[in-house]
This record gives C-alpha cells, sequence and structure tokens, in this order.
C-alpha cells in the first residue's frame, strides 16, 4: 500500500480525504449534530486534511529530486553513545553528501532545504557490524519515518547512526565503501 501511494501520491490524497470525510461525517452525526452540519464539516476537514498529504507528498519528492541531481541525500543523524540528555542523542535531519570513506552533513530546518547550523565532515567512515534496524517508536518521536531504516556507522569522530529511506542507505553504503575491482 506504501509503494502504491509513493507512486500515485493525488490517488492517495483523495483516499485519505475520502477517509477522513466518512469518519468526521459519521463522528458529527453520532455527536447530534444535523446532516447538513456533519456533511459541511467532514467535507472541510477532507478537503483541508486531502490537501495537506497531497502537497506535504509532493513539496518532500521535489526537494529530494532536486539532491539526487547534485548526488546529495536527506538523512537523519545522531551520536547513540552520546550522553544521555545531550543534543547529540536528537535525530537531527539534514543533507548528507557521501563519499568514500567521508559524509559531509549539513543540519536543514525542514524539508524546504534551508541550511541551520554549522555542517560536519566525518572521516574514516566504515561500516559498524551492527545489523541495520527499523525506526522504531522512539525513533518516530523525533520524527523519523516509520519506514526508515537505520544504519550504524564508524568514524574517526566516534559511532554515528544514520536514518534514511532503504534505497538512499544502499547510495551511502555504496559511497562509503565502493566495490573493489
Amino acid at each position: 500500500m506504501r509503494k502504491w501511494g509513493e507512486i500515485h501520491p493525488a490517488l492517495r490524497a483523495v483516499l485519505v480525504g475520502a477517509v477522513a470525510c466518512a469518519v468526521i461525517l459519521a463522528a458529527s452525526l453520532v455527536a447530534g449534530q444535523s446532516l447538513e452540519d456533519a456533511m459541511a464539516n467532514a467535507m472541510f476537514y477532507a478537503l483541508l486534511i486531502g490537501g495537506g498529504v497531497f502537497f506535504m507528498t509532493k513539496r518532500f519528492q521535489t526537494a529530494a529530486e532536486r539532491l539526487d541531481e547534485h548526488g546529495d541525500v536527506v538523512v537523519f543523524l545522531r551520536f547513540p553513545r552520546s550522553s544521555p540528555g545531550s543534543l547529540n542523542s536528537v535525530w537531527r535531519m539534514g543533507i548528507a553528501v557521501p563519499g568514500v570513506q567521508r559524509i559531509e552533513f549539513q543540519p536543514i530546518v525542514d524539508d524546504s532545504l534551508t541550511p541551520s547550523g554549522r555542517g560536519m565532515t566525518f572521516t574514516g567512515v566504515g561500516l559498524a557490524d551492527v545489523p541495520v534496524r527499523k525506526a522504531d517508536r522512539h525513533d518516530n518521536q523525533q520524527d523519523v519515518p516509520f519506514d526508515f531504516r537505520i544504519i550504524t556507522l564508524d568514524s574517526d569522530g566516534g559511532v554515528i547512526e544514520i536514518a534514511a529511506g532503504p534505497a538512499t542507505l544502499q547510495k551511502i553504503q555504496d559511497a562509503i565503501e565502493p566495490a573493489s575491482s
């Protein structure tokens, strides 16, 4: 279903809007509103929710396409071994530029790709002996999407974790450890 939604963002927005309309209509009727008021509320919120889904999907895809032209990727990064409560233990969204045993990371504010803060360069980057894991509810509390995978990397600056989609993680792995020819 997720893959279908990625392929058809407009139809996904319509489907989400229709489901929202049905749920809100039923809830409004159960709450005792008149049919006309319930229909008006349901249509308004369905358009609002469906439109929001559509524009958020299109905006993020456009940003990802712009980055892909330059070989850059959007990822979430954190330092898992930092002290508890430290800001370094929080996932930060940013633009990563992977290279051979190197990753340049520029934090960004949101999917509009506005830079925020100082960029970092990690050298001596290599895959750690930790299996790739799926983002869980604790990661999602910090805005990491559930369908993202998390990879652990060793670097000269310490252990880092990067969360991204499966295709993006594969690009990063291929870039930091190119196949020997």
